[in-house]
């Protein structure tokens, strides 16, 4: 999930929970007795949470974080490709520009201890080898006095205060510092902005208790550290797709599946986004083998942290005829947490209004008698740019009834053990896995026989086809 606009819009959810309630009611409404014979249950009597848990173990144990543009992102989209391939597709890798400056930060010294840190805006960069030298205190680098002269061609460690970021930074590389380590005077994390100073060397930030670290090993002894604050400029969707199998039935609309293989900086993303991803590539193994009516799709995204880079690029190639035929996007992002609280599956929009595929996801739910689906407004995941150029798209994800999210995402602790539910992701799965087989049949007994007495769908859509 996107972190720059993370669920704006969800904070919205108390001002439009009557509104939500309204476009959503019809979930509850009574069964319609012929709903059991609904086709999907072939296909939902198939899919399995623990196929796509073992997806997730891969990506978030095997691998770990996959922060855009790095070689674990690489090692995914390769993962991905080659389970695509195992299925039968014929994947293609579709690469775009990005422009990530990816940090790390490593104290020598203390076996190699790894400190989590982020790069200032307007960092200077380093080789890919990175930076490695003494670190030397530099008390708040306010002014030169507070530069030795061991600073020359080492690594200034400055505290927060006394003066700007911009001015640690610029004193820092004056005293001849070869790179710069900001640590808070806060518990709290620390992301700096230099402003419109663009540093010559990298200048990264930590927290509180890590700077605080260092100081103390630095009393007795010689610190240590290698910076690396380098830039990545190319990442990857990955992209398979299934023709209709039924050639009397066949129609010209195209279903998009997707999610992103991408996470933040030391988050071994489990939830966000391996659950979303492993969901996509067991979807994928299913439907394989089942009838289709409509081009499916699928598309795992790269660099969605960063600013949804991979599905606006991925959109933008589609030409004007495409976005024509295109039916749906159904977009799977943290589909699986274990946190307690979050028991409502949000079916996200680009407006907050239902639309074919928040439809077909409350009439999926009520046939599986299990009524969690809610309609949202949010655009901080992959199915925006779908929304925004006008195809019907909802993004799924776990919330609370507030509509917040589990603690752990973007943090250390977004593991399987910690942040995993089978059975959420299991729940996901068939409601959206039934949803989506709706969406590319002409006709089957999923529009025949509605879970409600409501017809929703056939008066706004044409069995899938938006008006």
């Amino acid at each position: 999930m996107n972190k720059t606009k993370k669920f704006k819009g969800l904070r919205m959810f108390a001002t439009t929970l009557a509104v939500v309630f309204m476009s959503s009611s019809y979930a509850f409404a009574a069964p319609n007795e012929n709903s059991a014979k609904a086709f999907d249950q072939k296909v939902i009597s198939t899919i399995s949470a623990d196929r796509a848990l073992e997806h997730i173990r891969y990506l978030s144990e095997e691998i770990g974080p996959r922060v855009a543009g790095t070689d674990e992102e690489i090692m995914a989209r390769e993962y991905i490709k080659n389970e695509f391939t195992k299925y039968g597709y014929q994947p293609e890798i579709q690469e775009f520009d990005i422009s990530n400056v990816v940090t790390k930060l490593a104290i020598d010294s203390l076996g190699n201890k790894e400190m989590k840190a982020n790069a200032a805006t307007g960092s200077g960069h380093t080789t890919e080898n990175g930076l490695t030298t003494t670190v030397v205190d530099c008390a708040l680098g306010a002014t030169s006095s507070d530069f030795p002269e061991s600073v020359m061609g080492n690594i200034a460690l400055i505290q927060r205060g006394g003066a700007s970021f911009s001015e640690k930074a610029m004193n820092a590389a004056a005293a001849g510092a070869a790179g710069v380590i900001i640590y808070n005077n806060v518990d709290e994390a620390l992301n700096a902005t230099l402003g419109d100073y663009v540093s010559p060397i990298p200048v990264l930030t930590i927290s509180k208790a890590d700077g605080e670290l260092l100081l103390n090993e630095m009393k007795d002894k010689e610190v240590i550290a290698t910076i690396n604050a380098r830039v990545t400029t190319k990442s990857w969707n990955v992209t398979a797709k299934i023709e209709p199998k039924n050639k009397n039935k066949a129609t010209d609309g195209i279903v998009y599946v997707t999610s992103h293989l991408d996470s933040v900086p030391y988050a071994p993303g489990a939830n966000d986004n391996a659950s979303g991803t492993g969901m996509l590539l067991e979807f994928a193994r299913v439907l394989k083998s089942f009838p289709i009516d409509k081009e499916v799709r699928f598309v795992v995204c790269g660099a969605e942290e960063i600013g949804l880079i991979g599905s606006k690029y991925y959109v933008s190639t589609l030409s004007q005829d495409e976005i024509a035929r295109s039916v749906a996007n159904f977009n799977m992002d943290m589909i699986a947490t274990s946190y307690e609280p979050c028991t409502t599956l949000y079916a996200s929009t680009v407006d907050g209004k239902s639309n074919l595929v928040t439809d077909y996801a409350i009439e999926a739910a009520a046939r599986l008698n299990n009524n969690v689906v809610r309609v949202n407004y949010s655009k901080s995941s992959d199915h925006a740019p779908f929304g925004d150029a006008g195809i019907p798209a909802a993004g799924f994800i776990w919330g609370d009834d507030q509509a917040k999210l589990e603690p752990w995402y973007h943090t250390p602790q977004d593991t399987i053990a910690q942040n995993i539910s089978v059975e959420r992701l299991q729940q996901a799965g068939e409601i959206v896995g039934a949803a989506l087989y709706s969406a590319i049949r002409v006709q089957t007994p999923n529009l025949v026989n509605k879970p409600t007495n409501f017809n929703v769908m056939n008066q706004v859509y044409d069995l899938g086809i938006a008006q």
